[in-house]
């Protein structure tokens, strides 16, 4: 596949100028030389591909957007993270419809996962993770993840848009095997809306996440997608779009796209709705580029400790009165992180990633709600 056809080039020499850095250390200059070294067929060396989204949809049509370019000039600033391959694929080109985007963000997606390579994506609406939850149609343990105030759903047949895109990828993917809704805000969302999700839901609320953001972590270890909504981050830090009293920090949103980096498992990182106003100051742009530059270096630093091998994990079996067969949970004593094993069909298991909080209730004997909710979406899928 020549993912050329797909793109419009970056122009470095352009984005390279005026550098705080001097070139050694710029990651603009690291990424200049690692996509001249993994084009055509060394891409596959490549560990993240960075990859722009010039256009949002309003009112179903498309409307150019700078954004891309705009946080690029902020990352390419920015300090070389560390011995990783990153390259800069360039802009998405226009396709002749708006569904052909969102098809064509579906392919580079699905083959760049095919060759290992992270997708970050920079700029473009939120309906454009449509696209990108297409790649994933054939994984029946798809995970997506989103950090949006709101929930993006809404009755009937309506014109694309970002405020109705989770409608039209649980109608699409009905079978999705877990969705989790990251800061959202209780006060915008009705609690019966939820009941519109599809598959486990692990959601956190703006409140909860603020009280503990590690709670984040496995939600985002156990992803394959995340996507995060820039619109809504809380205005006076950020200066988002949507202009909240209250929502996440700037602090708080590069913690959690260092999670989300971190997570071996998570094959698309989003940055969406990104503010290019004159009205921002550009703060939402700088933000977005610092998160982005804590995802790449979340992905520098991923553990690639498999609980399948059991080398650096310790093994917890616990027995509850209501279960018949004992709840196994694995340790990785080297970052703390846990995870849950499901048997699925025969001597076949699936590793899920969960917290030391459920490994305790377990251990009262109370069965950890997050168990009871994989174990019914198992047997719906053995049906």
């Amino acid at each position: 596949m020549d993912l050329t056809e797909y793109f419009d080039a970056v122009d470095f020499e352009v984005l390279n100028k005026n550098t705080r850095l001097s070139p050694n250390h710029s990651f603009g200059t690291v990424l200049e030389k690692n996509t001249l070294a993994c084009s055509g067929s060394n891409l596959g060396k490549a560990d993240i591909a960075i990859v722009g989204v010039p256009f949002e949809t309003k009112d179903n049509e498309l409307v150019a957007s700078s954004v891309p370019d705009a946080i690029r000039k902020e990352l390419y600033q920015l300090a070389a993270p560390g011995k990783i391959k990153v390259i800069d694929l360039g802009n998405l080109k226009q396709a002749q419809t708006l569904k052909g985007n969102y098809y064509a963000l579906r392919d580079i997606t699905d083959y760049l996962a095919e060759l290992n390579v992270t997708v970050l994506v920079l700029g473009g609406s939120e309906d454009f993770a449509y696209g990108i939850c297409q790649a994933f149609r054939g994984n029946q343990f798809f995970t997506f993840s989103a950090v949006d105030a709101f929930l993006d759903v809404r009755k009937g047949k309506e014109a694309y848009d970002n405020q109705n895109y989770l409608s039209r990828i649980f109608i699409k993917q009905p079978d999705i095997f877990q969705f989790s809704l990251v800061g959202y805000q209780r006060h915008h969302i009705p609690a019966a809306l939820f009941e519109k999700t599809k598959g486990v839901g692990e959601h956190l609320s703006l409140g909860a996440l603020k009280d503990s953001i590690v709670l984040a972590e496995p939600i985002f270890r156990n992803s394959d997608f995340v996507a995060v909504d820039f619109g809504t981050l809380k205005h006076s830090e950020a200066k988002g779009k949507r202009k909240l009293p209250n929502g996440l920090g700037g602090e708080e949103i590069c913690q959690l796209s260092k999670y989300a980096g971190l997570s071996r498992r998570l094959k698309t990182f989003a940055l969406f709705e990104v503010n290019d106003d004159k009205a921002a100051d550009g703060l939402n742009v700088a933000l977005a580029a610092e998160s982005a530059w804590y995802f790449i270096e979340g992905v520098l630093q991923r553990s690639h400790a498999d609980p399948q091998v059991e080398e650096h994990f310790v093994v917890h079996k616990v027995e509850i009165w209501q279960v018949e067969t004992p709840l196994v949970f694995y340790e990785d004593n080297t970052t703390g992180q846990w995870w849950l094993r499901l048997q699925t069909m025969g001597n076949s298991f699936v590793f899920l990633a969960c917290s030391e909080q459920d490994y305790l209730e377990a251990s009262h004997n109370e069965i950890p709600e997050i168990y009871l909710k994989y174990v019914q979406k198992i047997d719906e899928l053995l049906k």
